[in-house]
Formats: C-alpha cells, sequence, structure tokens
C-alpha cells in the first residue's frame, strides 16, 4: 500500500520525520509532518483520518499518530474528537507504559490552551508517570515533556524537587532544560509575568534538546499566555 497521498514539497521541518520511516506508519508519519509544517490541517485531517479509520495499533509509533490526528482534529475545531481520541488512545499508554511521555503532556497542553469551554483534563496518570521518569535516565527532550506534566498539572513542590536538584554545570542542554523549568513553574504558581520572561529567553533554545517545528510551537503558545496573562494582570492592577 502507498501512502504517497501529497505532493513532496520543501519542508522547514525535516527533524520530525526520522522518528521512524517503516512501512505505512513512516510513511503516514512524513506526511503528516509535512502537513503541519505546511499548515495544511485540512488535507492532513482528511489523509491520516483515512489511514487510521478501521485500524487498530500499539507501541509508540501508533501512539504518536494518534499525537498528530489529535493535532490536526483540534486545528480543525473539532476539539471534542481530539480529547476522546486522547483519552481512548494516549492516556492508557501514558498511564501502562512510558511510550508516551512527551505525546501525553503536549497534547493535554494543546487541549487545555483550545478549550472552547471549561474542562476537567486527566493530568494525574500522565503526571503520575513523568514523576517515575524523572528519577530515571532519559533525554533532555523527554525531560522536558515529564516538566510539562508536572506544571500542567500543577506540581510546583513537584517542580521545586527538581529544579533544587540540579547541579551548575556548563552544558547547554542541562542549561536550556533548567531555564524551561523555571519557567514552567512560575507558569503552574500563576508568577506569569516571571514566566514570560523565562520562557521568552528559553524557548528559542528548545529546538537544540530535539523534537520537530511542529512539536515546538507548543513552548511559544506557552510563553505567549504568560505574556498574555501577565499583561492582564497589570491592566488590572492599574
Amino acid at each position: 500500500m502507498s501512502l504517497e497521498l501529497m505532493p513532496r514539497t520543501r519542508t522547514h521541518d525535516v527533524s520530525g520525520f526520522g522518528v521512524f520511516s517503516h512501512g505505512d506508519a513512516g510513511q503516514a508519519h512524513v506526511m503528516a509532518h509535512r502537513a503541519l509544517d505546511e499548515g495544511r490541517h485540512e488535507l492532513g485531517h482528511r489523509l491520516l483520518g483515512t489511514l487510521l479509520e478501521g485500524r487498530e495499533g500499539s507501541g509508540s509509533d501508533w501512539t504518536h499518530l494518534q499525537w498528530h490526528m489529535a493535532i490536526f482534529e483540534i486545528a480543525v475545531a473539532r476539539w471534542e474528537a481530539a480529547l476522546a481520541r486522547f483519552e481512548t488512545h494516549i492516556l492508557p499508554v501514558a498511564t501502562h507504559t512510558y511510550d508516551a511521555l512527551t505525546d501525553a503532556p503536549a497534547l493535554l497542553w494543546r487541549l487545555q490552551l483550545t478549550a472552547p469551554r471549561p474542562a476537567r483534563l486527566t493530568w494525574e496518570p500522565v503526571h503520575a508517570t513523568a514523576v517515575r521518569q524523572l528519577t530515571r535516565a532519559s533525554t533532555p527532550y523527554v525531560a522536558l515533556h515529564c516538566l510539562l506534566a508536572l506544571a500542567g498539572a500543577g506540581d510546583v513542590d513537584g517542580l521545586d524537587r527538581w529544579l533544587h536538584g540540579r547541579r551548575a554545570t556548563e552544558d547547554s542542554h542541562a542549561k536550556v532544560l533548567v531555564q524551561m523549568g523555571v519557567g514552567l513553574r512560575a507558569f503552574a504558581a500563576g508568577d506569569y509575568e516571571l514566566s514570560s520572561v523565562v520562557l521568552a529567553a528559553a524557548v528559542p533554545k528548545v529546538s537544540a534538546l530535539g523534537g520537530s517545528h511542529a512539536q515546538n510551537l507548543l513552548f511559544e503558545d506557552i510563553a505567549d499566555l504568560s505574556w498574555t496573562r501577565a499583561q492582564t494582570m497589570t491592566r488590572t492592577a492599574a
């Protein structure tokens, strides 16, 4: 089966294509990244939806395709469908394995940022898995998403413990990770002025930790929300 579903065009997001590239799932992943990078959300929603319909799968590759599909659903104003996809295909993986350590926190944040109504999202299992992972060796990019889970769950104490355990280092990746930890901790504590300043400085460096352009747009959105909330609080206090 061929998944050459859209024209090959120049993309700004090559890094994310290498997550997996075998068989139908690999071709679908390339297509999904290209569609996200080019802002062709309706096309990506239609093509990836056609592939996934009626199929079953497991493992991190399958979970990541579900993440892509949920992002398309959010983009085409199908927030409830994205939430259902998270609860059905990603949350169980995040609860019982380490196979969704980037996808689950990132999608929950996107659902939170775009919610059309007040909604209580299921952070607890994702938070618990992230806390366990932070005691293990991991890449900086995975650790960053664990910090996202702590911040999304409002675990300021957990973020404090993680920050207090960091040692001074000249490693550039570790420095960016600590900066992001400080910014996310401030956001979780409601200190949006501090959060906006720290994240504005740190977010442009996140790509050095890994991930694709499509994935890392989330951190820009969080920084923008911090700035907006800081401005709102300033005007309210005036």
